[in-house]
């Protein structure tokens, strides 16, 4: 039988702060706009699972760069089906594509080495960017994705820690979510040690300079941001770098 279990970000926002892994102030926060979240099939092993979360750029001015972008994330995903997590079942993978919404490419599932999973690979049938920007609200719902799974494996007596990466050419044109809040999420979960890593990479032009990939860093209070250039190597570097990000998290 699948594995389809599922708890809403209210409940699990609840049991986190009952048990002191959220204060009631984020839990809220967290709980805003509530909604029901897929659970990762989560299962004990010798080592803890590491959660990686992929946030894509799908917005009209990402058009340019489908080829390297399908290229970069086929290339992220083989060097994470290496890594020793991955090869020890405890890697976990979330992805996500964000336009004028979002849109889930798959919730959190095992990563498999020999690629016997359901982790979408890129591809020009799969990947048509169109739209505006709405990289807040899609930030938002990955962070309530993570509050419900950390719920539900400490639930299982089992810690799992995170890590978030995002690749964009733009800043936000949606709204709907208030970017400071986001950021009291991101602090907190990384206090708690829920969250090991988040970086934005930005993808440079004249209206996104590198300072203004900075400033997004800053204003969602992520760990690190990456610039690069509209270069398609450089992009396939962005996914490198994503990788690799994931990958140090993991010792």
């Amino acid at each position: 039988m699948p594995h389809t279990k599922s708890i809403s970000v209210s409940q699990a926002g609840q049991s986190l702060a009952a048990s002191g892994n959220l204060s009631k102030p984020v839990a809220q926060l967290l709980a805003t706009d509530d909604r029901s979240v897929q659970l990762a099939n989560i299962t004990r092993g010798f080592d803890d699972p590491v959660m990686s979360c992929f946030l894509i750029d799908a917005s009209g001015s990402m058009a340019d760069y489908r080829d390297a972008v399908i290229q970069g994330q086929n290339m992220m995903l083989d060097t994470l089906r290496g890594s020793s997590k991955c090869r020890k079942k405890a890697l976990y993978v979330a992805q996500y594509l964000f336009s004028t919404d979002s849109r889930p490419l798959n919730p959190f599932v095992q990563l498999d080495s020999g690629k016997n999973d359901p982790v979408v690979v890129l591809n020009s049938g799969n990947y048509s960017p169109s739209g505006g920007t709405a990289l807040y609200t899609t930030v938002y719902q990955v962070l309530q994705d993570m509050a419900a799974n950390i719920a539900y494996a400490l639930g299982q007596q089992i810690k799992a820690t995170f890590t978030l990466g995002v690749i964009t050419d733009g800043e936000d044109t949606e709204g709907g979510v208030d970017p400071g809040d986001i950021k009291t999420i991101v602090q907190e979960l990384k206090a708690k040690g829920h969250l090991a890593k988040s970086v934005i990479l930005g993808i440079t032009h004249s209206k996104l300079p590198p300072d203004k990939v900075n400033e997004i860093k800053e204003r969602l209070g992520f760990d690190e941001a990456v610039a690069v250039s509209q270069n398609p190597s450089d992009i396939r570097r962005a996914f490198a770098l994503a990788s690799q990000s994931a990958v140090k998290a993991q010792v």
